[in-house]
């Protein structure tokens, strides 16, 4: 089964393996739902490109121009099981709300704090990088929580994760 790593970083230097456990949740990493382990059922990449619309149609130029990539976001579907679990800073219900509630972005990550890497998807894996001339990251957007399917067994709670890729107007 594919697996997807989130992660926050937070100093210069950090790194996914030098983190804590409470900065990174992994999803798909077991099969048993009754842990209280986060899992990933949909994952999906979607790109916006700028169309512009020319005010001087009569122009060469055509009535719409294409102004490129403006945005990549990111969009986590999946599910916490044990939900009903006591508040504990590795429960990714903590996780996620921690992150939800805590600045975005710092000094150190100007372009966002969160990374991704993919298993099997390794082309959209970000690294955030907040020095030199490629800097990169993953801001958090929100996320969505259903946490009340009571028709499901185990009951869990499942959630709609969004972050968006930022390099910067300063690249």
């Amino acid at each position: 089964m594919a697996t997807i790593q989130l992660y926050r970083l937070t100093n210069p230097g950090d790194t996914v393996s030098s983190i804590s456990s409470t900065e990174k949740v992994r999803f798909n990493a077991t099969t048993d739902v009754k842990s209280n382990l986060a899992f990933c059922t949909n994952f999906r990449v979607s790109s916006t490109i700028g169309i512009g619309n020319n005010q001087a149609a009569e122009q060469d130029l055509g009535d719409h121009q294409d102004l490129g990539a403006v945005e990549l976001l990111y969009i986590i579907n999946g599910f916490v099981g044990r939900r009903e679990v006591d508040p504990d800073p590795n429960n990714p219900i903590s996780q996620f709300r921690k992150w939800d509630e805590e600045v975005k972005i710092n000094d150190a990550f100007i372009h966002g704090r969160f990374g991704i890497q993919l298993n099997d998807f390794k082309d959209y894996t970000i690294v955030p990088v907040g020095t030199g001339l490629d800097q990169i990251g993953l801001i958090w957007k929100g996320i969505d929580w259903n946490p009340l399917d009571y028709d499901r067994l185990p009951l869990r709670a499942d959630f709609q994760i969004q972050l968006i890729v930022d390099k910067g107007d300063d690249q």
